[in-house]
């Protein structure tokens, strides 16, 4: 018992440490905990929730990411399918649409906690997110150049809160693959060094799988970096053409393995509007080179929307970056491989086509340079790579002498590019130029300390210098995370999602006593611009980069906002004859009753401020029309009312036109000069001699039995009122940007209906285009009728299957208000019928008279055939692996046993004879070899490595301790 526990308090302690401190958990663990407490930090110093009460809920990430993000949430609690969703435009391929915007892993956490906490959870896991990018680049900088010390962190911290991350982090889909990308390039250089491919391929399938835009700008610079790679690692050709072999087959199974979202990802792709674009046909440069250079200080706000790449990293990359490219313990044509990929990375940012090309052959909307985390990356490895040789070799007055060239360029460049800010810098305004002069002189005084203190503290000036590199690095990585926080900016958090908790109750009301299985609903106005993902009802509005362009299209012809190029569509309070085509039976108005309409719309329920309404002609989710629709891609029309008026024609057979324009009855266009160009065509200029600008009044009379409905279009106005009756009805209608239709009441024949339009005051002149037009109540109840008298009864309904019957009165087309994809199946009483697309938009079948049982079923178009690629991909990796496992351990077989038979062979007397010859020249060359290694070493040998008299008699006392401490336990144990 004795034995044991002198055996237990004999354990090595000192052995542990250095082993655990030698294998990287330890810096691992602290370049993740360290850039995500600091991101956490900069959120609490902005009083986000629940440190305050504002939440970084802004931009893109407030309108997509956030609701999106929530329909996952939602499908995981619930188990609804992630193949199909039909929250957002009138139903939408789920994984195309996840599979850039919340593919995560992460955030199926969100699952355990409730919908209230979602926003902290997002919050939390943006910061985790930050820190795997600190830990994936340790791993990647210790890998790559064999150290394991805490300059691992410092560098590290630098990469997870680059001016990048700093200005680009409400784009939270990103970062995982961000993340991966260490670990990628990890990959390349295993194979690169060591033919080693497992890692390269788990890693890159798990960054096209997270995210495969980012995963897209990953494989591009794959590419560069393998080619770097072998010329700095390779061997011969045979070693180049083994290796080539080697990554591009890893690179297929990587990509194959994500198959199963990938080609879904593709496909959807190839509906939207990111499919139409085309190559630019001559090259232009975006910005002046200094001030794109200019941009790598330090300390100045980060790009948020627009601006110039993000390339900025720390100080600490520009000090050591001129350490780097004259090192001679660095390989010339390393050198050259890292210049050669900042400048393409510079370059590519800079110039179109090259931009194009690493976008996925697109131009963005927003948000340039989303590549620019690239230059980082290799920026910050190049200068651990000159810390690298100092830390080993110690450090020398040339590397001192170079430290401040780089920083000296770039702060002339913003001398150049910024002069106010430069000269208010040098007139001791602590700006962001005057702060990283001071954190540059820090570093150098770091190393210059470094370089003082005795060589026979070689170890604490290691470790001296990375811990005060350390601290300032993490002192310069917090106030940048602070104002990166700030410039990207917060929303209110009790505000959003707006009265949210009434408007489910309203929900929850409606679900009570509507027996339907499917039914439709929609906000009067937008909130987000994916109110169905955020309140989680089944919606029409859509902003995401797969929306369906057809779609778009169609919800412009018939008079709700859209924009190809802008990737949306979305509601606002429409015509009968739009609501009835888009299915929506419902219509949530949260600020009060909706008085704009009140033939299409009835009360329903009310909590307060905040109504449902009920469409009065409302149509089921398919319904049957007349075989003549098929006509309507031949369609020509002038405005939304025009259009819908052809389309009731072809739908029904009715031969009059539902909607009539009406003239103008009044007009006061207030200082402006107006001129009538046509109808509902005017052209307007200011009075020089005022500088107010006043609103454009237009009225019109009230038709006996008919509602109006008013048009804009998109002209020089910002924002539109109704006042019918003299009651204000409709308010703040925007038509800045895009055309809309709306409703003006149903105001009596001898009365008014008024729209105000309010210019843009920024424009001298500009034009207006407003119209209304009469809905014929009889028309359009004959119309209705011939149209809700054929429709689809949902009897079974899930995410990606339906269920129903139907009683077809005559052959026809049903019409599904379900925007047509090829992933859509309907089988008609068993059998597969043929889809098409009706409007060039919509879903539809032909359909003969009679009793019919319909089934729709969902499948994303490549789901099935990246399903087997995946499949495909797993049996090759495993292959593979047992193929390298069976080869490697043969050839450690056959080394194993040559190197037997070469002990066991004895010694012919020719071959004594021969080494008793030589053995003196043997000496004699071994002594020589040995002045000359001793002479080398001499020179080449840095104070860092060279250990003194008196380390190493402590360490020859320690290593004979151990011995006999070894000697006592191995008699112990006999004993």
């Amino acid at each position: 018992m004795e034995t044991n526990v002198n055996n237990k308090e004999r354990i090595n302690w000192k052995r542990i440490i250095e082993f655990v401190l030698s294998s990287g958990v330890v810096w691992a663990f602290l370049s993740f905990f360290i850039p995500a407490l600091i991101m956490l930090f900069a959120f609490k110093a902005s009083a986000i929730h629940p440190y305050g009460n504002k939440q970084m809920l802004v931009v893109d990430l407030w309108h997509q990411y956030y609701p999106f993000f929530k329909v996952v949430r939602e499908k995981l609690v619930t188990g609804g399918s992630f193949l199909y969703t039909w929250t957002t435009g009138m139903g939408t391929n789920f994984l195309s649409l996840i599979s850039y915007y919340a593919m995560s892993p992460l955030n199926w956490i969100s699952a355990f906690f409730s919908d209230e906490q979602s926003r902290d959870v997002m919050m939390y896991l943006l910061t985790a997110k930050i820190g795997f990018c600190g830990m994936s680049f340790s791993l990647f900088l210790r890998y790559t150049f064999k150290r394991s010390d805490l300059s691992l962190v410092a560098f590290s911290t630098m990469f997870a809160l680059s001016s990048y991350m700093l200005g680009y982090y409400w784009n939270v889909m990103w970062f995982d693959t961000i993340a991966l990308f260490p670990l990628v390039m990890m990959g390349v250089v295993a194979i690169c060094r060591e033919g080693k491919w497992k890692l390269f391929t788990i890693a890159l399938a798990l960054s096209l799988i997270s995210n495969y835009y980012i995963g897209y700008f990953t494989c591009l610079f794959t590419i560069l970096a393998f080619a770097a790679g072998i010329i700095c690692e390779g061997k011969n050709i045979k070693d180049f053409f083994y290796k080539l072999w080697i990554i591009a087959r890893s690179a297929v199974i990587g990509i194959a393995l994500g198959g199963f979202v990938l080609l879904p990802a593709y496909y959807g792709l190839k509906l939207s509007y990111s499919a139409n674009n085309t190559f630019p046909q001559e090259h232009e440069f975006y910005e002046k080179w200094t001030d794109i250079f200019a941009n790598t200080l330090s300390f100045s706000p980060p790009a948020m929307k627009e601006g110039l790449p993000n390339f900025a990293c720390g100080m600490l990359a520009l000090v050591l970056l001129g350490v780097y490219l004259i090192s001679p313990k660095i390989k010339i044509r390393e050198r050259i491989c890292t210049i050669i990929m900042l400048a393409f990375i510079a370059v590519s940012c800079n110039l179109n086509i090259l931009n194009y090309i690493w976008h996925g052959f697109h131009f963005t909307n927003m948000i340039p340079y989303r590549f620019a985390f690239i230059f980082s990356f290799i920026l910050i490895a190049a200068a651990y790579r000159a810390i690298d040789i100092m830390l080993t070799h110690g450090i020398k007055i040339y590397q001192l002498i170079s430290m401040p060239v780089m920083p000296a360029v770039v702060l002339y460049l913003n001398k150049l590019a910024k002069a106010e800010e430069f000269t208010a810098a040098l007139d001791g305004d602590w700006n962001f130029i005057r702060k990283s002069a001071v954190f540059a002189l820090v570093f150098i005084g770091i190393f210059v300390a470094g370089k003082f203190i005795p060589k026979k503290f070689n170890r604490i000036i290691a470790y001296s210098v990375s811990l005060m590199l350390c601290i300032t690095v993490i002192n310069e990585g917090y106030m940048n995370a602070e104002l990166g926080v700030k410039t990207v900016g917060n929303s209110g958090y009790d505000s959003y999602p707006d009265k949210y908790n009434t408007v489910q109750d309203i929900f929850n009301y409606i679900d009570e006593n509507d027996d339907e299985l499917f039914y439709r609903t929609e906000m009067k106005s937008t909130y987000s611009l994916n109110d169905g993902s955020l309140y989680g009802y089944n919606g029409v509005s859509q902003f995401s980069s797969s929306a369906n362009v057809n779609v778009t299209k169609f919800m412009k012809r018939m008079g709700l906002y859209g924009s190809e190029a802008g990737n949306r569509y979305y509601y606002r309070n429409s015509t009968p004859v739009t609501n009835a085509f888009l299915g929506i039976k419902y219509i949530i108005s949260k600020t009060g009753k909706i008085l704009s309409d009140p033939y299409a719309l009835e009360e329903y329920y009310e909590i307060g401020n905040i109504t449902a309404s009920k469409n009065n002609f409302a149509l089921p989710l398919g319904f049957m029309v007349s075989d003549d629709i098929k006509k309507a891609d031949m369609v020509m029309y002038g405005n939304p009312y025009e259009y819908q008026n052809e389309i009731i024609k072809l739908a029904t057979g009715i031969k009059e036109n539902i909607y009539t324009p009406q003239p103008v009855s009044l007009a006061d266009y207030g200082n402006l000069k107006v001129k009538k160009n046509k109808y509902g065509n005017y052209s307007y200029e200011k009075d020089k001699s005022n500088n107010s600008t006043s609103a454009l009044t237009f009225s019109y009379n009230g038709v006996e039995n008919a509602s109006l409905y008013g048009y804009i279009g998109n002209g020089s106005g910002t924002t539109a009122n109704v006042i019918t009756q003299g009651m204000g009805i409709e308010s703040n209608i925007d038509i800045k940007d895009y055309s809309i239709t709306f409703p003006m009441g149903m105001p009596e024949s001898n009365l008014k209906s008024e729209i105000k339009i309010n210019p843009q005051t920024d424009k001298d002149r500009g034009t207006i285009i407003v119209m209304a037009y009469a809905l014929d109540h009889a028309l359009w109840e004959n119309a209705y009728a011939q149209l809700s008298d054929e429709t689809l009864d949902i009897t079974e309904f899930s995410d990606a299957e339906i269920k129903g019957n139907i009683n077809v009165l005559n052959d026809g087309v049903m019409y599904f208000s379900i925007p047509y994809e090829k992933g859509w199946s309907v089988y008609v009483d068993g059998e597969k019928a043929e889809t098409f697309d009706v409007m060039s938009a919509m879903l539809g079948i032909e359909l003969e008279s009679g009793e019919h049982t319909i089934e729709l079923k969902y499948i994303p178009e490549g789901f099935t055939a990246g399903v087997c690629a995946t499949g495909g991909a797993v049996l090759l990796f495993v292959i593979f692996s047992v193929t390298d496992f069976y080869f490697r351990r043969k050839r450690r077989k056959n080394e194993a046993l040559s190197n037997e038979n070469d002990e066991a062979q004895p010694l012919t007397m020719e071959e004594i004879s021969a080494d008793a010859d030589v053995s003196g020249e043997t000496t004699e060359n071994t002594e020589e070899i040995a002045e000359m290694v001793n002479a080398e070493d001499a020179v080449e040998k840095t104070e860092a490595t060279e250990n003194t008299e008196t380390e190493k008699e402590i360490e020859i006392k320690e290593d004979d301790n151990i011995s006999a401490e070894q000697i006592k336990e191995s008699d112990n144990e006999k004993s």
